[in-house]
């Protein structure tokens, strides 16, 4: 299992065997009589025509949602891992590794999403497909592309594979397995990037479908060659017939009885000397008085907003919506708006049909990308010529010039507000004032160029002192040496003072001065600062603990050296009286000191044993008597019957004074 953040990619998970109806056969041999075979059917259900709601995790870009989704291909994600392998997309029962579902991504105007159709029409004609009384629901969803569209915005069959693919997951991992249970994922992404129309500026609302392709394969169109580039082109644009205006009746319209003489349809779908499908003049009106569009865009003359602006619109009627109690409907109903156009009843060319098991809607508007932030971005302060300043003087007029050799400049300040300032380059027409007024006098340091700024009594800033110190500072730093010293200084020195400044917080007496020679830290530290320390230990370090904890007072009955004397087996008088003449410490040695054992004798086990075993019998009674408690006699001393009884301890008393409870009383 992978930690959060992580993810491992599986190409694929394969199931056993695919989806449909099976025939288990059951046999018993071997025995002395005939079994009667076992036949069982059972059906491994999987989707087919419409998508569980429990099985989508999550999909992107987000349905109904606006935004720059044009850097990255949308995706859709199925919580059972082996969802797009559980069928055949060839019509066979043997698990294929090209899946069965692809997610199409169309723009408004190249495709119709049908409403609910039965599941028998929404396949293409002549379709043919593996057990057809297979369908999960009776009614379901179709796409409805041409084949121009098809061959220019959907997958081929070799991409199939690639498009699909399982991500193992951590399950606390809330952004890639939420709602999950083992952290295993299916993901189907889209072969198409969801770009903004630049060349009209304007956004473009795209549905991305997830279809089925089984029985289909041979429909998808070859591979192409790779495209280095993306940008915003409709596969066909059937958006005209958003232009027809039918008034003849309320279904003249999806019938397709409608005056299309002065609509001019795509020409990919009407070949060279192809035949219109017949229509119906609108009843009581001429055909030239319809109110029909006359190009592609439509746009010059129309009953309904154009289908370019309906999108803004979309994101408010998804909203109301989902308010409704039967929302679930409804949401899918209003996000497919605008992808409901009659392709079908004007389209010469074949009309493909791909059952749809979801679909959702998004718009790709203009939005902020990094490449058009970068783009975007306002370098004024870099160095860009700014823009002229309110009540400026024009370009093509003579510089402001001043007796004193600044000249006036167009300024931006950090803050964005264009401003007029006063420069003066280090050539002037005769020797400027110092700032001091002391004439040998050093002039102030400083540390910024802000610290340079000044402002003259007309108003304005003047520049030249804050410009001359950052020119000389990026001078300076574009020095490899400088910035080098710089680097040690802030390593060596740097740190030094701010350790020092530190200790001068904490010691209790001033520090010396820093002077031009170079202070030693450590050693100032070893011969200054812990001296205070020892001499401060209770206040700046703590009370300190005893090596050792004393132990019991020793009682000593007698003179201490004669007690050593005696147990060391020596006389102490002999050896007073031998110190007296050649010193305590000859004495001590020269005075021999009996011993139990010569060196390499054996013990007597005859005299070792009977006294080691007497003194553990002393030492046995000896804590038998500390423990026992003393015992009396109860009794006249010698008269026979008497009773040792131990003395009565505080709990005895207690217990001899208690008072008897009368509930007690008479009780054995």
């Amino acid at each position: 299992m992978p930690r959060t953040g992580h993810f491992i990619l599986h190409s694929n998970v394969m199931p056993k065997i695919t989806a449909g109806r099976y025939e288990l056969r059951t046999e018993q041999t071997g025995l002395p009589f005939e079994v009667e075979p076992e036949s069982t059917h059972i059906q491994v259900a999987a989707p087919r025509y419409t998508m569980p709601t429990d099985q989508i995790l999550s999909s992107f870009p987000p349905a109904n949602a606006e935004g720059a989704f044009g850097d990255r291909l949308p995706q859709i994600v199925l919580k059972r891992r082996t969802l797009p392998w559980e069928r055949n997309p060839a019509g066979s029962v043997n698990p294929s590794e090209t899946p069965w579902l692809a997610l199409v991504v169309v723009a408004e105007g190249e495709a119709t999403l049908s409403t609910a159709t039965p599941v028998s029409d929404c396949v293409s004609a002549g379709t043919s497909l593996l057990d057809p009384s297979d369908k999960d629901v009776e009614q379901g969803l179709y796409l409805a592309v041409t084949e121009t569209v098809v061959k220019k915005i959907f997958p081929c069959k070799e991409d199939l594979a690639l498009l699909a693919h399982v991500r193992e997951v951590d399950v606390n991992d809330t952004e890639l397995a939420n709602g999950d249970d083992d952290g295993w994922l299916a993901v189907v992404l889209a072969n198409r990037l969801p770009v903004f129309d630049a060349a009209a500026k304007k956004p473009v609302r795209y549905m991305a479908c997830l279809v089925n392709v089984e029985g289909q394969l041979e429909a998808l169109p070859k591979p192409l060659p790779p495209v280095a580039s993306f940008e915003f082109a409709l596969a066909q644009d059937w958006t005209v017939l958003a232009t027809i205006n039918a008034t003849s009746s309320p279904d003249a319209r999806v019938m397709g009885n409608v005056d299309t003489s002065q609509v001019v349809l795509p020409s990919a779908a009407l070949g060279p000397g192809a035949a219109r499908p017949p229509a119906i003049p609108a009843a009581g009106k001429n055909a030239a008085d319809a109110k029909i569009g006359v190009s592609l865009d439509g746009g010059a003359a129309m009953a309904q907003p154009s289908v370019s602006k309906q999108w803004s619109s979309a994101t408010q009627k998804v909203a109301a919506a989902a308010l409704d109690p039967d929302a679930k409907r409804l949401v899918r109903d209003t996000m497919a708006q605008g992808f409901r156009l009659p392709i079908e009843l004007y389209a010469v060319e074949r009309v493909l049909r791909f059952p749809v098991l979801a679909h959702w809607s998004f718009t790709t508007n203009e939005g902020a990308t990094f490449e058009t932030l970068m783009q975007d971005l306002d370098v004024g302060l870099l160095g860009t010529v700014p823009e002229r300043a309110p009540n400026a003087p024009a370009a093509d007029a003579a510089p402001e010039v001043v007796q004193t050799g600044h000249i006036g400049l167009d300024h931006r300040t950090r803050r964005g507000d264009p401003l007029r300032a006063w420069y003066r380059g280090p050539c002037v027409p005769f020797p400027t004032p110092r700032d001091s007024n002391a004439k040998d006098a050093p002039l102030a340091l400083a540390h910024s160029a802000d610290q340079l700024r000044r402002v003259i009594p007309d108003g304005r800033e003047d520049l030249a002192l804050a410009a001359a110190f950052e020119i000389g500072r990026l001078l300076a730093l574009s020095q490899l040496s400088v910035v080098s010293a710089l680097l040690r200084f802030r390593a060596e020195q740097f740190g030094a003072g701010r350790v020092r400044e530190i200790l001068a917080e904490l010691l209790p007496f001033a520090l010396p001065e820093l002077k031009a020679e170079r202070i030693d830290l450590g050693r100032y530290v070893a011969l200054q600062v812990l001296p205070v320390l020892a001499r401060n230990t209770d206040r700046m370090i703590g009370p300190q603990r005893p090596v050792a904890d004393p132990g019991r007072p020793l009682r000593v009955d007698g003179d201490l050296d004669s007690l050593v004397a005696a147990g060391l087996g020596f006389d102490l008088a002999a050896l007073k009286k031998r110190a007296d003449a050649v010193g305590l410490l000859p004495a001590l040695q020269g005075t021999a000191v009996p011993l139990a054992m010569k060196p390499g004798q054996s013990p007597n086990e005859k005299l070792v044993v009977p006294a080691l075993r007497a003194a553990l019998q002393g030492e046995l009674q000896r804590t038998l008597g500390v423990a026992a408690p003393p015992r009396i006699v109860i009794g006249r001393p010698g008269v026979r019957g008497a009773q040792a009884r131990p003395q009565a301890d505080a709990l005895d008393e207690l217990i001899a004074n208690a008072r008897v409870d009368d509930d007690e009383e008479g009780q054995p």
